[in-house]
């Protein structure tokens, strides 16, 4: 497994995968960037209720708005590495099987198990430093253009987020594995994030009510709130990481099984 994962972080660091990375921190310092310009720039307003903000309520969001805040308000975008994350699925997944490279390993004897852990703590790895570069892009910008950033609590932010974002790299393996189609799979992806939790949420607002231990389950809502540990209790963080370590529990073996017996072409 070793050999394999070296040979992935080899061709992943030699080919493209430097491109997210450095849209991430592109958007981290656009969107810090333009947060300072909407505050302190004229013709640049920030709008409430359709009307421009008076220069009263700029002055007022320039005192109250930290580089904390500023930074726990971008962390809680989710969106963002979510949709960083197809590269690596593309790039550790769909194309070993694209190219027929990962037919050519599984004959010359390694097993599929190796084969799918390898690929899996990769993901993980490369996620993780995702998650790590897009935080540090996020945190320096705003010391740079707010200033007031307490680095020690976003990085515990950061640490409560990242069970959340494996999780979410776990589900996607096992979608790219489920669907064997690279688009088909992306879109799938995509449509998962985005619209599945509000469905089931409103489901369960209208049909079940009292069933309020469905909504504990939610993964992706709980990646934003786990941007501002301050507003959470001890036992809501504590919550959250465990629904992130379940989740990736249940599709790493979910994605292992499917895998073992999955027709490789």
């Amino acid at each position: 497994m070793i050999g394999l994962i070296r040979a992935d972080s080899y061709r992943l660091t030699k080919g493209k995968m430097w491109m997210p990375f450095v849209t991430l921190m592109v958007i981290a310092v656009a969107v810090a960037g333009l947060i300072y310009l909407a505050l302190n720039v004229d013709w640049i307003s920030l709008t409430q209720d359709g009307e421009t903000l008076t220069a009263q309520d700029k002055a007022l969001l320039s005192q109250t708005l930290t580089g904390t805040q500023m930074t726990q308000l971008m962390l809680s975008f989710s969106i963002v590495l979510a949709m960083a994350f197809i590269s690596i699925f593309s790039n550790l997944w769909s194309i070993e099987f694209s190219a027929g490279v990962a037919k050519n390993v599984l004959v010359s004897g390694v097993s599929r198990t190796t084969f799918y852990f390898s690929k899996l703590v990769t993901g993980w790895a490369v996620g993780t430093l995702m998650l790590l570069v897009y935080t540090a892009s996020i945190a320096i910008s705003s010391q740079l253009f707010v200033g007031h950033v307490d680095f020690v609590t976003i990085l515990l932010g950061m640490l409560a987020q990242l069970p959340l974002y494996l999780a979410l790299i776990t589900i996607g393996f096992f979608l790219f594995i489920l669907i064997p189609k690279e688009s088909i799979a992306i879109v799938t992806y995509i449509l998962a994030f985005l619209f599945i939790e509000p469905i089931i949420k409103n489901l369960v607002n209208v049909f079940l009510p009292k069933w309020t231990i469905i909504k504990d389950m939610f993964l992706f809502s709980k990646i934003s709130a786990m941007s501002d540990l301050s507003a959470l209790s001890q036992h809501a963080i504590t919550t959250n990481i465990l629904t992130g370590l379940a989740y990736m529990a249940v599709f790493t073996m979910l994605g292992w099984m499917l895998f073992r017996f999955k027709e490789i072409k």
